[in-house]
């Protein structure tokens, strides 16, 4: 069980004990029979794409790990609320005093890159986490088609093994786990980004932009020249 509320909370993951893995195998089993059109596909193609066709067990798999990641966000978010704020806060000051008055701050800049870091930090050890979840999920859904797979070469001609690699129904996580900087600007996550190469209007995009190019060019650094 996860129990720091500041990178996820309280969230019991997907269990890939003893029983687990045993239970996976005893539903691969029980499917096998029905999956054969699937099997037959295995040696010359990838994962199929959409979830279309994958039986129940896979399907309840995929949901618990969709939700037990889902959760892990929503505590990291609601642990480090106070954070957010500060970053919110923070951001319009690094905004004002780099682009609207064209004045450099080092020492503010260092204090907010601090902030950041915080955030950063905590944001990737959420999707260390949220990545252990899907880890966890895709080792049930092997255990359930090794199953499957051996149940059905009983009486269908199959090679001795499943293909390397084929793996129906595998999780991932998706694209927002790795930009953790969206964290701060959760509509990104539902509505999109816009046009590449644009800038953000956002302060807090902005304020990042300008902490991560001073970071780039060594100007967070220094103390003098600018305001602190």
């Amino acid at each position: 069980m996860i129990t720091s509320s500041r990178t996820g909370g309280a969230v019991r993951r997907l269990r890939t004990g003893f029983v687990s893995t045993q239970l996976a195998r005893a539903h691969g089993r029980r499917d096998a029979a029905g999956l054969l059109d699937v099997l037959g596909e295995a040696p010359d193609a990838g994962d199929p794409s959409g979830t279309a066709g994958l039986p129940p067990y896979v399907l309840g798999v995929r949901a618990r790990a969709e939700h037990d990641t889902t959760r892990l966000r929503a505590r990291m978010l609601h642990g480090n609320r106070a954070l957010t704020v500060r970053i919110h806060a923070e951001s319009v000051r690094v905004v004002t005093q780099y682009t609207v008055r064209g004045e450099p701050a080092p020492a503010a800049l260092a204090r907010y890159a601090g902030t950041v870091a915080d955030w950063r930090n905590a944001a990737a050890v959420c999707r260390s986490r949220a990545q252990g979840v899907i880890d966890a999920a895709n080792h049930l859904l092997t255990c359930y088609w090794d199953a499957v797979w051996a149940e059905a070469r009983r009486s269908h001609e199959l090679p001795d093994r499943r293909p390397t690699g084929w793996l129906p129904g595998r999780t991932r996580l998706d694209t927002t786990w790795h930009r953790v900087d969206d964290g701060l600007l959760s509509d990104r996550w539902y509505g999109g980004r816009g046009p590449a190469g644009e800038p953000d209007p956002a302060a807090v995009a902005q304020a990042l932009a300008i902490l991560d190019s001073q970071h780039t060019r060594g100007g967070a650094g220094r103390t003098t020249g600018g305001r602190g």
